[in-house]
């Protein structure tokens, strides 16, 4: 995230008026093609994993197989995905939600130990305190869409659930189907009574969270 400012670009309020504008700014990435290109059984399971954590975080809803680069490292030619095009991360919603990985078989297997202590090391509020210091106020509905986000995927790893069970719950079967946790979403705010923090609200999803995910974990 980067803030610039140029005569060169047109401010209603004129040049000396604005403090810039704020924007992504994007590193070239050398690779030899997307995940459109190769059978996805040749990816490394810590790899797709490193995916499926990000786009989980994040709520991604704009992930499939042309925008995951590949990349082969060493002599051996280790492959490498490298993630791109986040501009449908953290929405207002879970409408959208959208994972490639979910139909390779890498996502069924289970996080590693090492990927397990990187979740639990995740701290939503850090997150959006990060990016507020960078000059990004994250929306109230994104916010919440990001806190609940993290809580399914520290909650899941924690069960031993795998990437594909804990996708499966963000993403609809069906366009006109809820998903599981829009479900879960909708339970809590009329759980909820008006006016209540939105603490209350988070608790109330997270317990309905813990009821869900111990079911698929028995």
């Amino acid at each position: 995230m980067v803030k610039w400012q140029h005569r060169g670009f047109k401010y209603a309020e004129g040049f000396n008026c604005v403090s810039g504008n704020i924007g992504s700014l994007q590193m070239f990435m050398k690779n030899c093609g997307s995940c459109e290109d190769i059978c996805p059984g040749a990816f490394p399971v810590e790899e797709v994993h490193k995916i499926c954590v990000l786009d989980i975080r994040l709520a991604n809803a704009d992930r499939h197989a042309g925008n995951i680069l590949i990349h082969k490292e060493g002599e051996d030619g280790r492959i490498v995905l490298i993630p791109i095009d986040h501009s449908y991360c953290m929405p207002e919603n879970f409408e959208d939600c959208t994972f490639e990985w979910l139909y390779w078989p890498q996502a069924r297997e289970p996080f590693s130990s090492d990927t397990i202590e990187y979740i639990n090391s995740l701290d939503a509020e850090k997150d959006i305190e990060l990016l507020k210091f960078h000059g990004w106020n994250v929306p109230h509905n994104c916010a919440r869409v990001f806190r609940i986000s993290i809580m399914l995927l520290k909650k899941g790893a924690e069960r031993g659930i795998t990437p594909f069970a804990i996708g499966c719950i963000m993403c609809k079967e069906t366009m006109k189907k809820e998903s599981v946790i829009e479900k879960m979403v909708q339970e809590a705010q009329e759980s909820v009574l008006p006016g209540k923090s939105e603490s209350a609200f988070l608790e109330s999803i997270s317990i309905i969270m813990d009821r869900y995910l111990d079911g698929l974990s028995t």
